[in-house]
């Protein structure tokens, strides 16, 4: 198993004994969503053991909850939703109100499948708010951002399956493949050195960027002795990425790149000038480009905090990954407002009246793409976020797949003229002894 591999099982086997713990210890009654989401989740785990030949009965006389002895399938009715899809169930469930019977279910399913205890712990409280990784957080906040990472999720497994990256993330990680890390040789594909800890194949789309704080400041342009006034922002460029563990499943991110920008009130459309080189700092005064600038008021500004330090990273750069989670997307995408720049995915030219996110928020514009929602007036036609995402998927899995056939080929090719070399010497030798 490479590092990044054996660091991946170490931080899952952390997160599911937090989310065990989390169940044990739950002593009142789950509000519904929280039933809901178990029930969802618990349906999806069955649903993959049914498709390796176990019986939903089996599960249930395994997990030891109640149930009657000739038909303890039933007993499911309680603990799960199957996609509507499998489900011939017309009534509306009638949930279980306590999270242990759950968790004892996807553990007999994991037995019987094989399946590792925290993939199928993890699975279960996936999109929790009670039993997830981060804490829980209002149920007003908490539902939007949860309807929203449920859309995205549902739409991010159709671009999984219909551009198989299961299988280009097993061929790319199988080869130790890196993509752009040599500064001498940019856009090309190699084999890493330390297998196993590249997130660089990983695809990946520009949101946008989103301001954490704000302080007034004094701007003097480069080689003027004038003084105007302006804004200093400590920002986040937030990405959606797409990544994976060896298990197979694949793993959904917010990665974030803190930085500081300044924007003036009188320089041309207040266009902001960025520097992405800097996180965990607090500034006073500096310089970006050809500004410089000064916090008014003896103040000062504090850039977010940058990489955890932990895989996965990126090389050279202070990127930081944080799992695709609701209570992710309610932090990182409900705080602040973004600052244009040319090329984010997130238009603040949607119409935002009809999503349940609070309008004109960051989530509110990725909930309004999703939905597909007109531009403001009708006037601009928004393509979604996930299209830039695909584009970013073909990119990468057809230049690798054009330097794994090149370097294929050239094995080929090695392995012909050493065999030629080599029977050409033999020749020579016998000839010579002959």
């Amino acid at each position: 198993m490479t590092p990044a591999a054996t660091t991946l099982v170490k931080n899952d086997v952390y997160l599911a004994t937090i989310a065990e713990k989390k169940i044990n210890a739950y002593k009142g009654v789950m509000p519904l969503s929280e039933q809901n989401t178990l029930a969802l989740n618990l349906g999806e785990l069955l649903t993959q053991a049914k498709s390796r030949g176990i019986q939903k009965g089996k599960i249930v006389a395994a997990a030891g909850v109640p149930h009657r002895a000739e038909a303890p399938v039933n007993a499911l009715n309680s603990y799960c939703i199957l996609p509507k899809a499998k489900s011939r169930r017309k009534a509306k469930a009638r949930l279980c109100a306590h999270p242990q019977n759950y968790l004892l279910l996807a553990l007999a399913a994991a037995d019987l499948m094989g399946m590792a205890h925290q993939d199928a712990i993890i699975k279960l409280t996936e999109g929790s708010n009670s039993f997830g990784p981060h804490g829980e957080i209002d149920e007003e906040i908490f539902s939007p951002a949860h309807d929203v990472w449920r859309l995205l999720k549902a739409r991010i497994a159709v671009i999984a399956e219909r551009h198989q990256l299961k299988q280009y993330f097993r061929d790319a990680y199988e080869v130790s493949a890196v993509y752009g890390e040599d500064i001498l040789r940019p856009g090309c594909w190699e084999q890493e050195k330390v297998p196993g800890q590249s997130a660089s194949y990983w695809p990946s789309v520009y949101l946008g960027s989103v301001i954490r704080s704000s302080a007034s400041a004094s701007l003097k342009i480069k080689e003027s002795v004038t003084e105007i006034g302006g804004l200093v922002h400590g920002i986040e460029q937030v990405f959606l990425t797409l990544g994976w563990n060896p298990s197979g499943w694949i793993v959904g991110y917010l990665e974030c790149l803190a930085g500081l920008a300044v924007q003036s009130f009188e320089r041309e459309q207040h266009t902001a000038l960025f520097d992405l080189h800097c996180s965990g700092e607090t500034f006073t005064h500096g310089t970006i480009g050809e500004v410089g600038f000064t916090i008014n008021n003896g103040g000062s500004i504090k850039v977010p905090d940058g990489d955890h330090g932990d895989w996965p990273y990126r090389v050279r750069s202070r990127n930081r990954f944080e799992l695709l989670t609701p209570q992710q997307l309610a932090s990182t995408l409900l705080d602040g407002r973004l600052i244009e720049t040319p090329n984010q995915s997130l238009s603040p030219k949607i119409d935002t009246s009809a999503v349940l996110s609070p309008p004109n928020s960051p989530l509110a514009l990725m909930e309004a793409q999703l939905l597909a929602r007109e531009g403001n007036w009708r006037r601009y036609n928004i393509p979604c976020f996930l299209d830039k995402l695909e584009e970013d998927i073909d990119f990468l899995k057809n230049s690798f797949k054009e330097w794994r056939s090149a370097q294929l080929e050239t094995a080929r090719e090695d392995h012909l003229t050493a065999l030629t070399t080599a029977t050409l010497e033999l020749e020579d030798l016998r000839r010579s002894t002959g």
